[in-house]
Formats: C-alpha cells, structure tokens, sequence
C-alpha cells in the first residue's frame, strides 16, 4: 500500500466515524428524575408519587416499591428501566387508570442530549400517550386499561452534539481536499 492510499484510509475513518457517534447519542450517564401526576397535567400540584432521582445505566432505574403515594391510594407497583435510547415501564397487575388530562409519569434527563423523538413501540402491551421536549419525557396513561404484566417500551431519540456535526464536516472536507489534489 502506498502511503497516499493509506492517508486516504485514514482520512475516510476520521470522515465516518462521527456519523457512528453521532447516530448512537445516548442517555447513558444522564441523570433521570421521574415522578407519576394525576389527573390534570403532570405539574406540581397534581404530583401523586415521591420524586426519585438515578442514574441511567445498566440494570433496573426504579424497582417495584421505589414510587410511593403522596396521596389517595397506593400506585401500582411499576418497574421503569431505562436504556441507552429506550424507556421501559412495566406493570405486574393490571387494572384500570383513571381518566383526565394526564395521569401517568414524567421523566426529565440532565446530562443528557436533546431529545428529538419518543414513539411508543410496536411490542408494548398497551398504548399510552407519549409527548416530549427537549430534556423531558411524559407517558401519559389516563384511562387506559392495562392487561395484567403491562409493558410499553418508548424509544427515545436524541439529536447529537454540535461536536460531532463538526467532526463530520471537517472530515468530508479533508476528503473533499484529497480528491481534488488527487484530480491535479
């Protein structure tokens, strides 16, 4: 191999290899601080559960028993794992919510980047409403019936950092560069 190909390897890995980076942004290390609301709006008032705080990473975020009432009667007990780029709640019995505007759980990130995206995927056992901003995720479950061992898993997409936009950039252009040299 000669050193001009070799060069011209090297400049196509720093030109692609952002776009990896860049498609696999992740919630991994963020901080998540969730809370379950009924039956308004997921706002102070209508807070119905302690606020807990973790860190996303491998294993379980809140186990059965994490969520606990602040007022009228107990939530059922709900495992929510959260991955990478997912967000799984889950539920071993099953029953009726109660309706109005919102009833159900809002997850704000720190530390993590800007979410773009959060629909509900096609292998949920029912179908709340899902919303999103920019650093928050609310599942909505207002009179919804669930089906006993519930699950609905949320994929989430984040945008990358401006970082790795410019990595992208500055490497297409190193290869821009060497084609043209290579023309001459």
């Amino acid at each position: 191999m000669t050193t001009r190909t070799l060069l011209a390897a090297a400049l196509a890995a720093a030109a692609f290899s952002p776009m990896v980076g860049a498609q696999a942004q992740s919630l991994i290390g963020s901080q998540v601080t969730a809370a379950a609301y009924c039956c308004t709006a997921p706002i102070e008032a209508d807070r119905v559960t302690n606020s807990l705080t973790a860190t996303v990473g491998p294993g379980i975020e809140f186990l059965p028993g994490s969520f606990t009432s602040t007022t009228g009667p107990a939530i059922a007990p709900v495992t929510i794992d959260i991955g990478g780029s997912t967000l799984q709640i889950s539920y071993t019995t099953g029953g009726a919510t109660a309706p109005g505007g919102f009833n159900g759980f809002a997850f704000s990130f720190s530390g993590a980047p800007a979410i773009t995206g959060a629909t509900v995927d096609a292998t949920s056992t029912y179908n709340p409403a899902v919303t999103f901003n920019r650093n928050t995720v609310f599942v909505n479950e207002a009179g919804l019936t669930l089906p006993q061992n519930a699950r609905v898993l949320v994929n989430i997409a984040a945008v990358p950092e401006p970082g790795a936009y410019a990595l992208m950039v500055g490497g297409l252009g190193l290869l821009g560069l060497m084609a043209r040299r290579r023309r001459r």
